[in-house]
C-alpha cells in the first residue's frame, strides 16, 4: 500500500512530509500545470518575486511554460519519463539553482505527474566564480610576468648597443688625442699648450674605455641574471 494511503487512513495530510524535508519542491501534472508547491518553495519564490514579478499564489494552478524561454525543449523532457530524471541549472537574479525533475508514477507504473526539486547552489556558484576570478588573475599575472621578462631581456641588448657607441667614441677620442700630439710635436714650443689639451683628451679617452669596461662587466652580470630568470620561467 502506498504511503499516502496509510497517511489518509490516519487522517494526516501528506503535504507535511515534503514540507518537513525542507526542500524547494514543486509538482506539475502532465499538462504542465503546477499543482503543488512546498512551503520552502513558496518562501523562495516569494523572495524572488521582485525579479520574476510573479507571486507563489499565482504560480500554483497555472501553466509552468510561461517561466521558460524554451519550453518546447523543457516540455518534451517532462512529457517523456524515459528522459527523467533530468538535471538543469537556472539563474534568477542573484539566485542560482540546480533543478532535478523526476517522474511520479502510480502503483501500476503509469507516468502521472512530475516533481521538481530546486536546490540552492549560491555558495557553489560563489566558489566557482571566486575560482574563476582567481584563475583569471593568475593568467593576467603570468602574462604580465611574461611581458616583464621579455622587456628585461631586451635591456641588455640596448645597453650593449649603447656601450658599442661609447667604445667607438673612446676610440675616436683617442685618435683625436694622437693627432693632436703629432701636431703639437710639429709646432714645437708653440704647441706645448696644445699637447696639454691632447693629453687631457687622451686621459678622457682612457677613462671612457675603463668606464665602458666596467659597464660591460655589469651588462654581463645582468645577462646572466636575465638568463636565469628566463630558465626559471620556462620551468
Amino acid at each position: 500500500m502506498a504511503l499516502n494511503s496509510y497517511l489518509e487512513n490516519l487522517g494526516i495530510d501528506s503535504d507535511w512530509i515534503l514540507a518537513a524535508l525542507g526542500e524547494n519542491v514543486m509538482i506539475s501534472d502532465l499538462q504542465h500545470n503546477m499543482i503543488w508547491m512546498s512551503p520552502s518553495a513558496r518562501e523562495l519564490f516569494a523572495e524572488m518575486s521582485s525579479v520574476t514579478r510573479v507571486t507563489p499564489d499565482r504560480m500554483v494552478g497555472a501553466p509552468i511554460g510561461r517561466y521558460h524561454k524554451d519550453f518546447g525543449r523543457v516540455g518534451s523532457i517532462l512529457s517523456d519519463p524515459g528522459k527523467l530524471p533530468h538535471t538543469g541549472y537556472v539563474q534568477i537574479g542573484d539566485f542560482y539553482a540546480r533543478l532535478t525533475a523526476s517522474a511520479i508514477r502510480d502503483p501500476e507504473g503509469k507516468h502521472v505527474a512530475n516533481v521538481v526539486v530546486w536546490r540552492n547552489i549560491n555558495e557553489e556558484k560563489r566558489l566557482e566564480l571566486d575560482v574563476k576570478a582567481a584563475y583569471e588573475k593568475i593568467q593576467a599575472d603570468q602574462e604580465l610576468s611574461q611581458k616583464m621578462v621579455e622587456d628585461l631581456a631586451v635591456i641588455p641588448k640596448k645597453i650593449a648597443h649603447l656601450m658599442n657607441s661609447i667604445a667607438n667614441i673612446a676610440k675616436q677620442t683617442n685618435l683625436v688625442a694622437l693627432n693632436a700630439s703629432i701636431e703639437a710635436a710639429r709646432a714645437g714650443e708653440h704647441g706645448r699648450g696644445f699637447e696639454i689639451v691632447a693629453q687631457e683628451i687622451r686621459n678622457l679617452s682612457v677613462g671612457s674605455s675603463e668606464a665602458a669596461q666596467k659597464v660591460q662587466e655589469a651588462i654581463d652580470e645582468v645577462n646572466m641574471l636575465v638568463n636565469r630568470i628566463l630558465d626559471l620561467y620556462k620551468e
